[in-house]
């Protein structure tokens, strides 16, 4: 009984030797190909910096498949001359810029921001009637479709002197919010077919589910700041009709909205052109109401001055 158990405590220390031995030996192994992998990626990273700007295209097409020859490559080369190295998703979709100086003009008291997320949808022609009708202005952050009646939809918003804004190609949290990378990639889709479609370009965006939802967190900050470094504003909200609750009536999402904004000086207000119609219902109410208490309409843009969510934590 002594020599086997003596042998088998000689077998477990044996283990216990061979496992001390063995993780060290994979650690060196991994550190040592990531060291390897980051001198080969500040060795790329400084080969563009001695790159004067006409070779620069040329580098942008082997790093991630495209470029833009319109870049202004002086301010590159003062960029690059500063010894600057971009992070890699900052090379992404160089078209993706827009002039902002982020100085912001507060509206005057009393003016409401109606916005609509999601569309568009049968519900945006009837909104669309309704802010005809009443002769007001809205924002509209739509989403990536095609077809003959979504891109009369985007048309019509453009032409009838609403914001056509940006809220996401897919609207999939999980596509969406997977990395940075995959984040403008589906940015740019949304971007560039609504400048085919409409001849604008959107500048104000709205994360799906609001820049605190849980669904951005792995990338809220990185998404945020590059989003802000290429000039874009994004928008979340103050005052929301709750329309998409499946318990919600016209009559509920009325009473959200105007007791919401109610006592504010301003009120940017979150609704949906998709999902639940009883917003088609309640929306010429809810105009109706805010007009005769001296509200005033207005579109969201660049100048105006955005509400944003705490960051989670």
């Amino acid at each position: 009984m002594r020599t086997k158990i003596n042998k088998t405590s000689m077998r477990w220390i044996m283990r216990i030797i061979a496992i001390l031995i063995i993780i060290p030996v994979i650690g060196c192994i991994y550190f040592a190909v990531q060291y390897r992998n980051l001198e080969n990626y500040i060795a790329k990273r400084m080969e563009a910096l001695a790159m004067p700007g006409h070779e620069l295209c040329e580098y942008r097409e082997r790093y991630n498949g495209e470029c833009k020859c319109d870049v202004d490559f002086e301010v590159e080369e003062e960029v690059l001359t500063g010894l600057v190295v971009p992070i890699p998703y900052q090379l992404m979709h160089p078209h993706l810029f827009i002039e902002n100086d982020f100085q912001y003009v507060d509206a005057p008291r009393g003016t409401v921001y109606l916005t609509f997320d999601d569309g568009p949808t049968w519900m945006t022609e009837r909104i669309l009637n309704i802010l005809r009708d009443r002769d007001v202005p809205a924002t509209f952050f739509v989403i990536y479709q095609r077809g003959e009646f979504a891109e009369r939809m985007y048309r019509r918003i453009v032409d009838e002197g609403h914001a056509l804004a940006h809220h996401s190609a897919s609207h999939n949290y999980r596509q969406l919010y997977h990395s940075v990378e995959g984040f403008l990639d589906d940015f740019a889709k949304l971007s560039d077919m609504l400048v085919e479609v409409t001849g604008v370009k959107p500048e104000v965006f709205r994360f799906p589910g609001g820049s605190n939802t849980g669904h951005l967190r792995r990338i809220q900050q990185e998404a945020i700041a590059e989003l802000l470094r290429r000039g874009y504003v994004y928008f979340d909200w103050e005052v929301t009709s709750a329309s998409t609750s499946p318990e919600a009536t016209a009559d509920t999402m009325y009473r959200a909205v105007v007791n919401g904004v109610r006592g504010r000086d301003r009120a940017i207000v979150l609704m949906h052109d998709s999902g639940n119609p009883g917003i088609v219902t309640a929306l010429p109410r809810i105009i109706d109401t805010l007009k005769a208490r001296g509200y005033t309409f207005a579109v969201l843009d660049k100048t105006v001055r955005p509400v944003f969510f705490d960051y989670l934590h």
